[in-house]
């Protein structure tokens, strides 16, 4: 029977290698001097008889000498790129959990790979069956080594040198129907293999260069490339069904650079068969469930975080996969319900030992649900405890503190807000996007909680000052107590032992020269333990009972940038200032302090004022905060009618008071200002603004600038135009913007759904602005982005059965729509008929005169005159992003349903070139009504319909069916105006 078995293994190995040489590449090699006269193993190819026994030893030899060896050095060097890659679970990780710039670094061992390699294909027999797999591999190695390009042209040569062949040894095109009888298009090679083939070889590679190659178009952001690539595998009958998981890796690779996250998702769950192992399974699936939870599936990104804290061996994972399903479910309870529930399951882990290295992320997560729940002070106080459980350092820290920093900053608790953002690591590179917030908040603070803090300690001291003396003595003696106690020191300066816990009436020994209890160690003498407690406590006061606390006090102070609570006590002891020495604290030095004379007090009340002004000031120029800021002028006013700092402080309450859209209280405060001061200068601000020489270089440079910024936006360069106007405002402030360009960039915001910057951004317009165009446009957008989501979901569960004729449906539909006015779209108008209402009705087209029809003779283009026919006004957009295309489309819609009521005007947006883009309106019978319209519209354009757009931007024309198809199929905008210019001069002038 044995002989049986053996028998069939060696006839299968023989067939089998009978027919599995590989057909190979011709090289052409300089070999060094002296090596010329020795002959390689590639170049026995073409002259060595290919027969069993030579096929066995050069596939064996190739196989297990090299490949073997090569591919797992390969692996070894992505392993240990693994292995120095560290995650942040608390931000969407990375695709690959690598990056080519850590495994470049490895480039002893890949420059090892490739040597072998070379030698592996030159030292053998090119048809041996291992040299497409070697290629493949030497391809990955240049890709580990950020080599892209080289990586790309050994995946292509993998591609087309072994395509598929006929019966001759000639290559079959690429992407022909040759393979499947001429039913099918296919560029993959087909693996139908004998059963000895599949036992003692790898399946052909060519197929997988197909992944790689994809992968490094991927790598270069070629991403059409890549997606055309997939799409033609996906459709490819014989793409092997083992390399599905990789292609489907490659289209969530695709999904996630694009930023679609459900379709990412989807596509990465299909390909978990293609991770290495439970880990690296594990980690793809907490990235699908972070991929769910950003396209708003939050059941299916707890499903996911589940599978993923079961499957993982990280520790950490396996905590933020917990706290994550936890906090994704969302439950159906009522009344926050599910909130509550998930708060017990997040106690329940910090109550558990194996959880006690992560609870500052517990209590983290925790505040964040109570933040959910509206529960501020729940939610600081687990921010608290985060902090507590981060050892002074962590991101988990800094994030703590910089959201204790937004609620005390919501609830306008200023001192405890610049405690939190004093104590962040600025340093911290996890907290690079809110460092810009941060800087500018805490410069805000730095102005503004001096201010509070003298208002607080001088009206203490006030208040103490006004009791009576036997009153003061009792609260001085009683603070004084308590504020040694706080220090550690004894409550009574005449107490010896310090008076905690040790206290004892007998006279305390020497621990060195008293005879009595010689013989006692000094840790079991009370007394002399007493003693020397006392006299610690006494000198250093309450420590950290920790090694070399004052040099590591020190490096936490410099590392973490923590500022002592005590700066912020109201003792007059800021963060420069030196506190009395403990021994120095007495009634007498406390007393010392207190307005008790008309001198000092007149010295403290004026501090008071000083500091009211100051912060007022502060709160409206820097935060800004004007309701607060008002309430601070009146508490000013209040406290000293006759202020010297009167007149100003009406002044900044006016603008407070503009700022805040409140006109009323305005105009209210502008007549006190002209009752009390009826000839200062803040009136004439107001009246007569400056516009000084001063003012004109800054104001210039901004305004240049600020119309770059502006551009940017229009042309689409939004991140750069985003970064350029943070650069300008941190110098130039909010002095120099436009409604306008508020305006599109509330549009940007909008776009991408960031609803919330886009509602400031409108807000500010509104204030900022009121009673203007720009100022009633941001609230109609306003109004409808707060019904946005009501909007969207009606429209996504709308079932519309499309009627015959579409334009019955958009008639009913205009007949149907309320006509909105408002008082600064009413002026507009008004405004818009003033111009053009005498202008429009004398529009017609005169016939040509001589000089005319000799001008339009000797003009040459493809264009024809044909004024009687119906025509297209187009609105032409040179430079101008999609969004600000479809929000003029937008705008005309409205335009043309308030001002032509009962028109049926289509618009139609068309792509010109890559730079110009046309606005198409139909439903006018001929040139005569088209000039109408154009009259009407680019006259009202720059004012009313899409003032935000520069007029630089975009012009007018009147076109036909014919002429536009030529204008479409030319190009040449330009050309065309000549032509307007040529046929109609009256109504498109030359350089207009």
């Amino acid at each position: 029977m044995k002989r049986i078995v053996t028998s069939v293994i060696f006839f299968s190995l023989f067939f089998y290698l009978n027919g599995s040489g590989q057909v190979g590449v011709d090289y052409d090699l300089k070999k060094p001097e002296r090596y010329e006269n020795r002959t390689l193993g590639y170049e026995k190819t073409a002259t060595t008889k290919w027969n069993v026994p030579r096929e066995f030893l050069q596939n064996t030899i190739t196989h297990y000498n090299f490949y073997f060896n090569t591919n797992n050095k390969l692996n070894d060097v992505l392993v240990r790129a693994k292995s120095q890659f560290k995650e942040d679970y608390t931000q969407l990780l990375p695709f690959y959990n690598y990056t080519l710039e850590t495994t470049a670094r490895d480039k002893r061992n890949l420059d090892s790979v490739l040597d072998k390699i070379n030698s592996a294909i030159l030292l053998h027999d090119l048809r041996n069956s291992w040299n497409d797999n070697l290629y493949i591999l030497m391809g990955r190695a240049y890709l580990y080594k950020n080599n892209l390009d080289s990586a790309h042209i050994l995946f292509q040569f993998v591609n087309y040198a072994y395509a598929p062949r006929d019966a001759d040894g000639y290559p079959l095109p690429i992407g022909s129907n040759q393979e499947e009888g001429g039913n099918a298009f296919s560029i993959s090679t087909n693996e139908k293999r004998n059963i000895a083939k599949k036992v003692f070889s790898l399946p052909p590679s060519r197929n997988e260069s197909f992944i790689w190659l994809i992968r490094t178009y991927f790598q270069q952001e070629k991403l059409t490339k890549g997606a055309v690539l997939i799409e033609i595998l996906k459709q490819d009958p014989n793409f092997p069904d083992r390399l599905k998981p990789s292609l489907h890796e490659m289209q969530a690779l695709y999904f996630y650079k694009i930023k679609d996250w459900d379709s990412a998702a989807h596509h990465l769950s299909l390909a978990l068969d293609n991770t290495t192992d439970q880990n690296e399974q594990a980690r793809w699936e907490y990235l699908i469930a972070q991929l769910y939870d950003l396209s708003g599936h939050p059941a299916a990104s707890k499903a996911f975080y589940e599978k993923a804290s079961s499957h993982t061996l990280d520790p950490a994972l396996a905590v933020y996969s917990r706290l994550n399903a936890i906090r994704d479910n969302k439950g159906d309870g009522a009344n926050n319900d599910y909130i509550q529930k998930n708060l017990n399951a997040l106690m329940r882990m910090a109550r558990k030992e194996i959880y006690a290295p992560y609870l500052d992320v517990i209590y983290y997560v925790a505040a964040e649900m109570e933040l959910e729940k509206h529960d501020k002070k729940a939610a600081r106080a687990y921010f608290r405890k985060c902090i507590d459980h981060a050892n002074g350092l962590g991101y988990n820290r800094d994030r703590a503190f910089l959201k204790l920093g937004w609620i005390f900053m919501e609830d306008k608790m200023y001192p405890e807000a610049k405690y939190s953002y004093d104590s962040v690591n600025v340093s911290n590179p996890n907290i690079t996007d809110s460092l810009k917030v941060l800087l500018e908040r805490k410069e805000a603070l730095s102005r503004i909680v001096p201010q509070i803090m003298i208002i607080r300690r001088q009206d203490s001291l006030q208040r103490i000052a006004d009791m009576s003396p036997s009153e003061r003595d009792s609260y001085i003696k009683k603070m004084l107590r308590a504020y040694r106690r706080q220090l550690g020191l004894a409550e009574d300066d005449n107490s010896g032992s310090g008076g905690y816990g040790f206290r004892s009436n007998s006279v305390v020994p020497d621990m060195f020269t008293n005879p009595i209890g010689a013989g006692d160690w000094y840790f079991y003498n009370q007394s002399v333990k007493a003693k020397g407690y006392g006299d610690f406590k006494s000198r250093w006061g309450n420590r950290p009972n920790v090694d070399n606390w004052e040099v590591q006090s020190l490096i936490n102070q410099q590392i973490t940038g923590l500022t002592p609570a005590s700066s912020l006590l109201p003792n007059g002891n800021g963060p420069n200032t030196a506190a009395p020495a403990a021994s120095q604290i007495t009634a007498e030095t406390l007393m010392a302090g207190l307005p008790l004379t008309p001198e000092k007090m007149q010295k403290s009340k004026d501090s008071v004022e000083n500091a009211l002004f100051a912060l007022g000031k502060s709160l409206q120029d820097y935060i800004p905060d004007y309701r607060s800021a008002l309430k601070v002028y009146d508490t000013l006013e209040t406290k000293f009618p006759d202020t010297r700092f009167y007149q100003e402080a009406l002044y900044n309450q006016y603008f407070c008071y503009i700022h805040l859209d409140d006109s009323a209280n305005a105009a209210r405060i502008l007549a006190l200002m002209k009752q009390k001061f009826p000839t200062g200068s803040y009136i004439t601000l107001i009246e007569n603004p400056p516009k000084g020489p001063e003012d004109l270089p800054a104001r210039t440079r901004a305004t240049q600038a600020y119309e770059t910024v502006y551009e940017h936006f229009i042309e689409g360069h939004f991140d750069q135009a985003a970064g350029e106007k943070l650069k300008l405002d941190s110098v130039f402030g909010e002095k120099y913007w436009t409604p306008q360009l508020l305006y599109i960039e509330a549009l940007y915001y909008i776009h991408y759904r960031y609803d919330s910057i886009g509602k400031v951004t409108l807000n500010k317009i509104i204030t900022r602005f009121p009673k203007t165009v720009m100022s009633a446009k941001a609230e109609n957008v306003l109004r409808v982005l707060n019904e946005r989501e009501r909007i969207e979901t009606y429209l996504r569960n709308l079932h519309i059965q499309r009627m015959t004729e579409d334009s019955i449906a958009r008639l009913a539909i205009a007949a149907a729509q309320p006509k909105i006015t408002d008082s600064a779209n009413a002026k507009a108008k008004a405004m818009n008929a003033q111009n053009i209402g005498r202008d429009s009705s004398q529009i017609s087209i005169k016939k040509p005169d001589a000089l005319q029809l000799k001008a339009q003779s000797l003009f040459v283009s493809p264009y024809v005159w044909s004024p009687d026919k119906p025509q297209f006004v187009v609105l032409v957009m040179s430079n101008v992003d999609p969004v600000y295309v479809t929000e003029s489309k937008n705008a005309f819609d409205r335009y043309n349903r308030e001002n032509f009521y009962g028109k049926n005007y289509e618009i139609d947006k068309q792509s010109l070139t890559d730079t110009t883009k046309l606005m198409v309106m139909q439903g006018f019978e001929n040139a005569l009504a088209a000039l109408t319209y154009l009259n009407k519209a680019a006259n009202a354009a720059p004012r009313e319909i899409i003032p935000w757009l520069p007029e630089k931007k975009y012009f007018f024309i009147i076109i036909d069916a014919r002429n536009l198809e030529t204008l479409k199929a030319t190009k040449d905008v330009q050309l065309y105006r000549k032509f307007l210019n040529v046929y109609s001069p009256d109504a498109f002038p030359a350089g207009k």
